[in-house]
């Protein structure tokens, strides 16, 4: 009985005790956030994303080649009776390298200016981060074509792109190729990347290359994601064993 005399209703009792847990509830869910191991799980998070944009812009491109090697799809748009259809192809397939050269090189610089922004003051991982990139991509002749095709498209004009289909016994391949006469009119190409354009023939096989880049720059991403979680595994443990224990309080207090 209260000091009225009016019996307390049960619910009333029931809500002190709940409503006196959510504020340390809250204050945990803060110093988890503030934590050393969300910070690193948070760094892996953005390498992730940053790799994410320009593979994506990969997937579309080579989606759309996927797309092409069925006779249903690409049947009527190589029909020279519709060669509306095909300009329509040829120009969608340079927008697409327009996305991946022009977002490849967005990929580099933010992936440089992270590592210099969290990492600057740990020696030993951007050296070994350093050497990791000079290794995969200095002596890569197609990675320089595609950082050249990047200013390529910036001071001269889209690179002209054509189709080729090759036809074996019982299947056939569509990709697109880069004349590679044209290319070889702009004078700020290197002298080996010169040499290079020249020794693929007639053209450039461009799918193939942007294919071999992106899967060496998901290499380097993936080793960094590793990297940084080894740096910080200690951390990540005792963040991920806290987030459990604070789960199981939620599910307590609130009977999930």
């Amino acid at each position: 009985m209260t000091e009225t005399g009016v019996q307390p209703d049960p619910a009333d009792e029931q809500t002190a005790p709940e409503q006196a847990g959510r504020p340390s509830l809250l204050d945990w869910q803060k110093r988890l956030d503030a934590s050393s191991g969300c910070r690193a799980i948070a760094l892996g998070d953005r390498v992730r994303r940053i790799g994410y944009v320009f593979q994506g812009n990969v997937a579309q491109y080579k989606s759309l080649v996927a797309e092409l090697q069925n006779p249903v799809v690409s049947g009527p748009i190589l029909d020279v009776r519709n060669p509306e259809a095909h300009d329509r192809l040829l120009s969608e397939a340079e927008r697409l390298l327009h996305n991946v050269l022009t977002v490849m090189s967005t990929r580099v610089d933010q992936q440089r200016r992270f590592m210099e922004e969290n990492f600057q003051d740990d020696s030993a991982l951007m050296a070994e981060y350093r050497g990791k990139v000079a290794s995969m991509f200095k002596d890569d002749l197609q990675a320089k074509f595609l950082k050249g095709l990047r200013n390529y498209i910036t001071h001269a004009q889209l690179p002209v792109a054509q189709s080729r289909q090759t036809f074996g016994h019982e299947s056939f391949e569509i990709t697109f190729t880069l004349p590679a006469e044209p290319l070889l009119t702009w004078s700020r190409w290197s002298g080996e990347l010169r040499t290079w354009i020249a020794g693929q023939g007639a053209a450039v096989v461009i799918v193939d290359v942007v294919d071999a880049y992106a899967r060496k720059a998901g290499e380097l991403d993936k080793w960094l994601f590793d990297r940084i979680a080894l740096k910080y595994r200690g951390d990540i443990d005792r963040y991920l064993r806290e987030c459990a224990e604070f789960d199981r309080e939620v599910a307590r207090v609130f009977g999930a």
